[in-house]
């Protein structure tokens, strides 16, 4: 992930000003006595687009604030055929659920058609009924090369879509549309493509959104409680209420106004003045103060377990680690997950020694691993007699946000207590992301965050884990991790469906850790954000606050 530059512009001075007299002469009580109406303003760093099919993903290496922005507004104002669920601070689940889609989608016997049945009642803002032409018009408008949209490598199973990417169909020949159904071909299984859609890539468009490889202008049609109403990029977007929506989802306010231009610390504070609504991005800095001055995930101050997981990757196919997994035990062992987790300061993760995160269908509560302070005694049996050089060399980044360096060292004193020096090598962060991903850099060990688009056990299992995805060169596979019995047990949980398929890949990752140990789990990381004390209604989902629900006291 990028590291955090945020910025807030004189026109949220302007906006904060107006909050009181505008929205308390609007607010009005709910059927559930929450007070609806009213506008708030959202201080962030920077904003590109609100195109859905241009608005960057988390995985993006380009910029984390731009994308953490685009798909909260994405997210208010787009009605997916499936979402992950709204829930208090204190919750995670990942359990997919239909909202335009009537259910889950009806799968072929050969896994390679979905077939989604599209309910009555939605409506984008302007009064056009949200159809299963409406995603099929978001398909192709990704997969057209005119378009250049980033969300188009998640699309390349579908039936058409390299015809599109070649310029040689208009449409995928594999996107169908049969009244209220809505049918993908696929020319290979897919069996995470569910969880493919919820990305706001998906987001249902009109017909007639035209190609635009800048991004579109406002206003934006939205299917979902919001519609974007103004768009200056870079400086601001207003979001107002979906007159037409009628779904279950939460939706209090009037409008929310999102304003970019400060730094993190400006933000941070204009928030706590009561001078802006929320912060998406709390700095590390303050973490420890604003955890102590408001507490964690009672009213204004909140630090939610995401589905991101950081790793100590260890490289299998290399002269220390292959073939040697009584070492890679060893180290699982040695690891000081605490010391780790410590270096990023108060309120940042949790530790574990998890593949999957917590609150994923399918998620055991299994710790081959001692998660708060290592076990020496069995690290240094299962090393005795594998150490074979006795050195180590752990590729370290220099992002100041990650502080590769401190856990780095933490890595380098752990494993000198089972016979390995660690020498420590140091890069700038593009060169080390490159030298990562390359098969046959002189690497043994590397820590780094893994951060997913959509929640699903393909993202961490099978990326991950599959060595017959590795290439040359951009492999997520930081591992190296090739095996022909985990590559079938890979195949056999993939081809299964519903909860047998999630409970098939939470055994895999328990057994894949504990018997081939190719990496080493270490913290979940958090999502912090912080409110003014005006601010009610908060929940999350699967990427963090839910933008569409908020209200205000």
């Amino acid at each position: 992930m990028a590291s955090l530059a945020l910025g807030l512009g004189m026109g949220l001075i302007v906006a904060a000003a107006l909050v009181p007299s505008d929205t308390r002469a609007a607010m009005r009580l709910d059927a559930g006595g929450v007070k609806d109406g009213g506008t708030l303003v959202i201080a962030v760093p920077t904003f590109d687009f609100i195109d859905p099919a241009l608005a960057l993903d988390p995985t993006s290496s380009v910029s984390l604030t731009a994308s953490v922005v685009a798909w909260g507004v994405e997210d208010a104002s787009c009605a997916m055929l499936l979402r992950y669920p709204v829930g208090p601070p204190s919750t995670q689940d990942y359990t997919l659920v239909p909202e335009v889609a009537t259910g889950y989608p009806a799968v072929s016997r050969d896994g390679r058609t979905y077939t989604f049945t599209i309910r009555k009642g939605f409506r984008f803002s302007t009064g056009a009924p949200v159809t299963a032409g409406s995603y099929a018009s978001a398909i192709n408008r990704v997969l057209n090369p005119a378009m250049r949209s980033p969300a188009a490598k998640y699309l390349q199973e579908v039936v058409g879509a390299y015809a599109m990417q070649q310029g040689t169909a208009q449409t995928a020949s594999g996107v169908q549309v049969a009244g209220n159904r809505l049918i993908i071909r696929l020319t290979k299984k897919v069996p995470d493509l569910p969880a493919r859609m919820t990305m706001p890539y998906f987001c249902p468009v009109p017909p007639d959104l035209p190609i635009a490889p800048e991004g579109v202008a406002a206003p934006l049609p939205g299917s979902g409680p919001y519609y974007v109403a103004e768009f200056v990029r870079g400086s601001r977007v207003v979001l107002k209420r979906n007159p037409f929506y009628r779904g279950r989802r939460a939706h209090h306010l009037d409008q929310l106004v999102v304003q970019a231009g400060d730094l993190a610390e400006t933000i941070s504070r204009k928030v706590e003045a009561g001078e802006a609504d929320v912060d998406l991005f709390v700095p590390l800095s303050r973490l420890s103060e604003l955890g102590a001055k408001y507490g964690v995930n009672k009213t204004q101050f909140f630090s939610v377990r995401s589905a991101n997981v950081f790793y100590l990757y260890l490289n299998t196919a290399g002269p220390l680690f292959r073939n040697n997994v009584k070492l890679r035990q060893a180290v699982n062992f040695a690891l000081d997950r605490t010391a780790l987790l410590n270096t990023f300061g108060p309120h940042f993760g949790s530790r574990t020694d998890s593949y999957l995160p917590p609150g994923l269908p399918g998620y055991l509560n299994v710790h081959p691993y001692p998660v708060k302070y290592p076990d020496l005694k069995k690290a240094r049996a299962l090393a005795r007699g594998h150490t074979r050089s006795g050195k180590a060399v752990i590729y370290a980044c220099d992002n100041i946000n990650t502080d590769c360096t401190a856990k780095s060292q933490i890595v380098q004193y752990d494993l000198k207590q089972i016979g390995i020096d660690v020498q420590i090598e140091s890069f700038p962060n593009p060169v080390w992301a490159a030298k990562l991903g390359t098969r046959r850099e002189p690497f043994d060990l590397a820590i780094d965050k893994y951060v997913v688009a959509w929640v699903d056990p393909y993202e961490y299992v099978n990326v991950q884990r599959d060595g017959r995805t590795i290439h040359a060169t951009g492999n997520l596979d930081r591992s190296y991790f090739n095996s022909a019995h985990y590559n079938s047990l890979i195949d056999q949980a993939g081809s299964l469906s519903g909860s047998a398929r999630y409970d098939a890949y939470g055994r895999l990752a328990v057994d894949i850790a504990r018997n081939a140990a190719p990496m080493a789990a270490f913290a979940d990381r958090n999502t912090r954000f912080f409110v003014s004390s005006r601010v009610g209604c908060v929940s999350v989902a699967a990427h963090g606050l839910d933008l569409a629900g908020l209200c205000l006291k």
